[in-house]
């Protein structure tokens, strides 16, 4: 009887946590909806000196485009929140030796994530932009871009970059519970190297500026990563 009524301690307590997540993430939806005009300007710093102006082809596509933009938005507010919340949930079923990086996990997953989708805004995204808008100049085909897919795009490549940063939170992941070792790492360096020259071929634009952009950042973390792995072994 007992251990049924820790269980179901146990449930109202996750089904709390879960619930506070969402009504933060209501809140956070209602309130940037009406800050879209700001988030849409931000958007669109990326575009700043290519002379180029966003287009809604449908009478519902700008509303629904805003909508998207706080949908997303809120999610990105309320993962802080919800990774707090598991991380109060599963730290008392924690060992000893795992709550240090456990709470290195904690904190450090948001920054580089954040540190990832930041570089993309600031510096990825421009690069694919007047590449995109360079490419094949004499065809006298002429930019029109969509306001939708153009937000997607952008958002798309933020994320992707935000989760690529957080490689070296997975490799000391492995070389924390033992599946890998630093040394095996080390042998494999010039195979981890061509997988982040195709990672980086793979989410920048064809042109050889915007892949060392990515893969110069991501090798560093790798090589971070090692040394970090080594301190985790001793």
């Amino acid at each position: 009887m007992k251990n049924e009524g820790d269980f179901t301690d146990h449930l109202e307590e996750l089904r709390r946590k879960i619930l506070s997540v969402l009504l933060f993430f209501l809140a956070a939806f209602v309130f940037l909806f009406f800050l879209s005009e700001h988030l849409v300007a931000f958007l669109q710093a990326p575009l700043e000196g290519l002379g180029l102006s966003l287009y809604y082809f449908k009478p519902y596509e700008k509303f629904l485009t805003y909508m998207r933009i706080a949908f997303w938005g809120g999610v990105l507010l309320s993962l802080p929140l919800a990774i707090l919340q598991a991380s109060f949930f599963v730290y008392p079923a924690l060992r000893k030796n795992e709550i240090r990086f456990f709470l290195f996990a904690v904190f450090a997953a948001p920054l580089l994530f954040v540190a990832g989708s930041t570089f993309a805004y600031r510096v990825i995204a421009p690069l694919a932009f007047r590449f995109f808008l360079s490419f094949s100049p004499g065809d006298n085909v002429l930019p029109f871009w969509g306001f939708g897919e153009y937000t997607s795009f952008l958002f798309t490549l933020m994320v992707a970059a935000g989760l690529v940063f957080l490689l070296p939170l997975f490799l000391l992941l492995l070389i924390g519970t033992r599946l890998v070792s630093t040394r095996t790492l080390s042998r494999l360096r010039p195979w981890i190297i061509m997988a982040i020259a195709l990672a980086a071929a793979l989410l920048t634009p064809p042109d050889v500026v915007s892949q060392i952009l990515l893969g110069v950042p991501l090798y560093l973390l790798f090589e971070a990563s090692l040394l970090l792995g080594k301190f985790l072994e001793k």
